[in-house]
């Protein structure tokens, strides 16, 4: 009798909590987290038809999964025992390094880490393929009377090698950015912008962080220094990070996308700080659009009288307000929405090819028109 009692009991608790959970939810509904932390949609609840009667119950269940109540506290308190009792991440794409740095771990996103261990160099073949393309996009921009520029932003990983776990050893010497790089360099006149120099020689002197610790990208310190690569490429000098003539603010607290993806920005939060990044020329400066999905738009007085159009994807945005403050007019369009219809109508002086490192290869199908 004792036996069977047990799991009556267990079984009876268990309904209590899931009924009891779905009455508290009614009542504390507006007033918990339902943001989606996810890079994916969540599911929606299906409809039993008489096409769908086989698959109804495996789409409820995703659909449950999905939705079920407290279902980001749940995941959260069970992310958190993990990470900060185990310092193991729960999600496959995030990999928990040392002293709270964050690293994305994405295969099919740029494969992060491929491109840190040297795993997926380009062959001889691909390489001269972006060589050609490159040179194709040159010829017809300077046909037009107009500059070209390729800017390749470092990866999280390959600038904070020191935080990453000791299983995954030093980053590779060999990669597919500084093929790229090299390759372009050795065999073509492109003028390609790499700052990982740069950006090591800040690291190495400023007591602020140049990444976010929990986020995949440089932080407005380190978008500083890739603006001021890039700015002297095309001949305009602004005050290096480490002078005396620059100042960085601490402001608030940030926790950035892969605390997200974790559910633990509540908790990372106060791991990193945003920054403000003073003393150069901003020349007067206007923001006359900022709309992430599509187009960056500044205009600056008495700057340079070229206009930049920057080909771009989100590592420019801590660029941007830099490279705005220097030209008197700065156009920057998000590569999802990127046509020839709008380059055309912006008609610039200079057309810059933005890309972090694990995008680079893209060079080789990319197309201005």
């Amino acid at each position: 009798m004792e036996k069977k009692l047990g799991p009556k009991i267990l079984l009876s608790a268990f309904i209590v909590i899931i009924c009891f959970s779905w009455l508290f939810w009614l009542l504390l509904e507006k007033f918990v987290d339902q943001e989606n932390y996810e890079n994916r949609e969540l599911a929606i609840r299906p409809r039993l038809s008489v096409d769908s009667y086989f698959s109804y119950s495996k789409e409820y269940e995703k659909y449950f999964n999905d939705n079920m109540p407290f279902r980001n506290n749940l995941i959260a308190i069970n992310t958190a025992i993990d990470y900060f009792i185990f310092n193991k991440s729960t999600n496959a794409k995030v990999i928990a390094g040392k002293d709270d740095w964050l690293f994305y771990a994405d295969a099919d996103d740029g494969d992060s880490i491929g491109c840190y261990q040297g795993t997926n160099l380009l062959s001889e073949k691909e390489l001269k393929a972006m060589a050609q393309n490159c040179l194709k996009m040159q010829s017809y921009l300077n046909g037009l009377g107009k500059e070209f520029i390729v800017f390749i932003a470092p990866n999280k990983e390959r600038i904070y090698y020191d935080k990453m776990p000791e299983k995954y050893g030093l980053p590779a010497d060999t990669y597919k950015a500084l093929q790229i790089v090299e390759y372009l360099r050795k065999n073509t006149n492109i003028r390609v912008v790499y700052p990982y120099t740069e950006l090591m020689s800040a690291k190495e002197v400023l007591k602020e962080n140049i990444y976010y610790k929990t986020d995949t990208h440089w932080n407005y310190i380190g978008g500083y220094i890739g603006a001021a690569a890039l700015l002297k490429e095309l001949g305009i000098e602004i005050p290096s990070i480490e002078s005396n003539e620059i100042t960085i603010t601490a402001d608030c607290n940030i926790a950035g996308d892969l605390a997200g993806m974790l559910n633990l920005k509540k908790y990372l939060i106060y791991t990193d700080h945003e920054y403000t990044v003073k003393g150069y020329n901003t020349h007067n400066v206007s923001n006359i659009k900022w709309d992430f999905p599509t187009a960056f738009i500044y205009h600056a007085e008495n700057a340079d009288p070229r206009k930049i159009y920057i080909y771009r994807d989100s590592f420019a945005t801590r660029m941007s307000a830099y490279i705005g403050s220097q030209f008197t007019d700065t156009y920057m369009r998000h590569k999802n929405t990127y046509s020839y219809e709008d380059f055309a109508e912006q008609d610039p002086d200079i057309f810059v090819y933005e890309t972090v490192e694990r995008y680079a290869d893209k060079l080789m199908t990319f197309s201005i028109q």
